[in-house]
């Protein structure tokens, strides 16, 4: 763990019964086969005796997290879908050559899964905040309304807009900037969607809450590192190029 920036937050899976020693403390056993979500403040040492194990790690950039003495390691084996569902979708791209653009929409599924299971740790415990998650969970569900704003979500609590602004500023970010990205993940999935293959990138655009085309060009190509369209057709040349060598290997074993 040495390698990775830290502090981290660190989600996994084992074949076998294993154990984890997070910051230097005393070794803590997992279950085979049972996921598990570790925060990790200095380092973590995994010792699985035999089978595999599967890691996914992100930096936990939350304010405090990386001040001396601010918060400490922590292990969860409690079960919880969206670190189940994190598992299960890096099991199925280790190993795969994925081209860029395909291999940033992934990771990008990725890292939003793992931000939701962390956020559902903190809020089992004290401090966690509930009203906080609400209102991700509020953008996740409205953020393609394009009338969808700070004033709107303001309105929806009961709160006023400072405050609002306070509490993302808390985790990093502001609230307009995580409706902008809600909208660019929905965009990104909708474009890989091959039931959306006849629509338009346009037409897409407008479906996921944004109202004019260049600005969502601009955001979609510094997000995902391509124009819309490039990004769709290099996801449809690879599905491509996975079906042909599919379709190659049934007709040599035929």
């Amino acid at each position: 763990m040495t390698a990775l920036e830290l502090p981290l937050t660190l989600a996994g899976r084992a074949s076998e019964s294993s154990t984890i020693a997070l910051d230097q403390g005393p070794a803590q056993p997992i279950p085979a086969n049972v996921p598990f979500l570790a925060t990790v403040r200095r380092g973590a040492d995994i010792r699985f005796p035999a089978g595999s194990v599967i890691l996914v790690a992100a930096p936990d950039r939350t304010p405090g997290a990386g001040a001396a003495g601010a918060g400490g390691s922590a292990l969860s084996t409690t079960p919880d879908a969206s670190v189940e569902l994190l598992i299960t979708q890096a099991q199925c791209i280790v190993g795969r050559d994925l081209p860029p653009a395909l291999a940033r929409a992934c990771e990008a599924g990725l890292l939003a899964l793992l931000s939701v299971a962390r956020e559902d740790e903190l809020g089992g415990q004290p401090g966690g905040d509930h009203l906080f998650r609400d209102i991700l969970a509020d953008i996740a569900a409205n953020c393609r309304q394009q009338d969808y704003g700070v004033a709107q979500v303001a309105q929806r609590y009961k709160l006023n807009v400072r405050t609002l602004q306070k509490m993302f500023q808390k985790h990093g970010t502001t609230l307009r900037e995580h409706i902008t990205t809600a909208r660019l993940k929905y965009a990104g999935a909708a474009l890989l969607d091959p039931v959306n293959a006849a629509k338009k990138v346009s037409d897409i655009a407008f479906e996921a809450g944004f109202n004019d085309i260049a600005t969502f060009n601009r955001l979609f190509r510094r997000t995902f590192g391509r124009a819309p369209s490039a990004f769709r057709t290099e996801a449809n040349q690879a599905t491509a190029g996975v079906a042909r060598a599919e379709e190659a290997d049934v007709s040599q074993t035929g």
